[in-house]
């Protein structure tokens, strides 16, 4: 889930005279700026408390229903918010104390989170407090964007985004991997949300402590509509400029594909683990942590690696492996117990703990190769987007992008789920798998170009 990857904006420049200018930082390092250390202490809690909460949704509506119809509707209730409240969000806190904003947002997720013990077995009410808990955090995120330049050096900037960067994905793992499975395992669901109940109001705490920002209203849509017409605006210059560019028009769909594949993940990924694997919805750490070593491994192999291979040959590879990876999930259910009763044929004696470690092993492997996978399709995309646009249509095309991504996601996500109830978990993973295959021979035939090779060192 992901929004791998959920949001997207662009951080506004610090104006001069502000709290940045008067406070000074010593040296050239961010470590050193108290606001800052405190306003990304809060990030790190919040996005880490906010991973908790969504492992902690799955894991509830898996144990109790059992069905991944309901489980893509807890996911779409998730998303919808930021489809609806993204740029109106943005406009009203441009017109709100931010510091103020950062509290209440932090306060109220306490409020909903600890709502969710009282409601946890009335699927509706559920539902109602996904959407209100992720409609609160659209104003935590734009305002802690924008809290960065008024408390940051202009030529520190650079470092503070990007360490925010590497914690958001950080905080993926280790509220999904580490937190969200350690506490379920330990204390039972209801606990998660009070543990994050509790790191909410730890944030609230720390950015209450901020310098207060009062609002700027002479900069910026002034009203919801105006930030429609805007973004309508964007789209169309952004549309004109794709539609121009075959490279980051190919790139935009490998790059919304692995936005809806990672969605979709989501919503099968906990009825695997019960349906297939016939264990506990809150050991799907089985499945998520070799995905997001994976994943980890990917991504540094590529940032090391990748400038000598072609892009498109790399997004190509990872969609033909993640294919092949979502169709032997699909397989191994159903089939495990002909290789077990095979290698006992074959071995003379009975090997008890194969029939399930086995099994177990052989998913986990999968897992890690497909995290590998799935960042080979997604990394190469996001890297053509960055070189080929322009700096100022840059940030634009990644905000409509992530819109782009929230809406073709809603209906995969809803078929995955029926198809998964209609055929069961493992029949899903092999009509992906296939369908997965469809589109890697059709993106490989798009993009072939004359003279393309495997290996093409970048020039500088």
């Amino acid at each position: 889930m992901t929004q791998t990857h959920l949001a997207t904006g662009e951080t506004a420049p610090q104006g001069a005279g502000g709290p940045a200018d008067a406070e000074g930082v010593a040296g050239d390092s961010i470590w050193a700026n108290r606001p800052f250390m405190l306003l990304w202490a809060a990030q790190a809690i919040s996005q880490t408390a906010q991973n908790v909460v969504w492992y902690g949704i799955l894991v509830l509506v898996q144990t109790r229903w059992n069905s991944s119809t309901h489980m893509s509707l807890a996911v779409l209730t998730l998303m919808l918010p930021s489809v609806f409240f993204g740029i109106v969000a943005g406009v009203y806190v441009d017109r709100w104390d931010k510091r103020v904003v950062l509290i209440a947002s932090n306060a109220l997720r306490v409020v909903v989170t600890v709502g969710y013990t009282f409601v946890d077995g009335y699927l509706l009410a559920i539902y109602a407090a996904n959407f209100a808990f992720a409609t609160i955090s659209q104003f935590f995120t734009p305002a802690e964007a924008s809290t960065i330049p008024a408390i940051v050096p202009r030529r520190l900037l650079l470092q503070a985004n990007g360490l925010f960067n590497l914690t958001y994905t950080a905080s993926q793992l280790v509220g999904l991997v580490l937190l969200g499975p350690l506490v379920v395992n330990l204390f039972g669901t209801d606990a998660i949300f009070y543990v994050v109940g509790a790191l909410f109001a730890i944030c609230a705490l720390l950015v209450s402590t901020l310098p207060s920002q009062p609002a700027d209203q002479t900069h910026g849509p002034r009203s919801g509509r105006e930030a429609l017409d805007a973004l309508l605006a964007d789209a169309r210059e952004v549309a004109q400029f794709v539609l121009a560019d075959r490279v980051v028009l190919l790139a935009l769909g490998h790059w919304t594909l692995s936005s809806i594949l990672g969605i979709v993940l989501a919503v099968l990924a906990p009825g695997f683990v019960v349906n297939v694997l016939g264990i506990d919805a809150a050991d799907s750490v089985f499945i998520l942590a070799p995905a997001g070593l994976g994943m980890v491994v990917g991504t540094a192999l590529l940032n090391r690696l990748g400038q000598w291979f072609d892009k498109h040959w790399v997004t190509n590879a990872g969609l033909v492996v993640f294919s092949a990876c979502m169709l032997l999930l699909g397989l191994l259910g159903p089939s495990w117990a002909f290789v077990y009763h095979g290698l006992q044929a074959l071995l003379g004696h009975r090997l008890p703990l194969l029939g399930f470690y086995g099994l177990i092993s052989v998913v986990m492997l999968v897992a890690l190769v497909a995290g590998f996978a799935f960042v080979a399709i997604f990394v190469p995309a996001q890297t053509l987007m960055q070189e080929r646009t322009p700096v100022a249509l840059r940030g634009r095309l990644f905000a409509v992008a992530m819109v782009l991504s929230n809406v073709t996601s809603i209906a995969p996500l809803l078929l995955a789920g029926a198809v998964a109830d209609l055929l069961g978990v493992a029949r899903a993973f092999t009509l992906l798998g296939l369908t997965l295959f469809a589109v890697s021979a059709a993106s490989i035939r798009v993009s072939q170009r004359p003279g393309a090779a495997l290996f093409e060192p970048e020039r500088p």
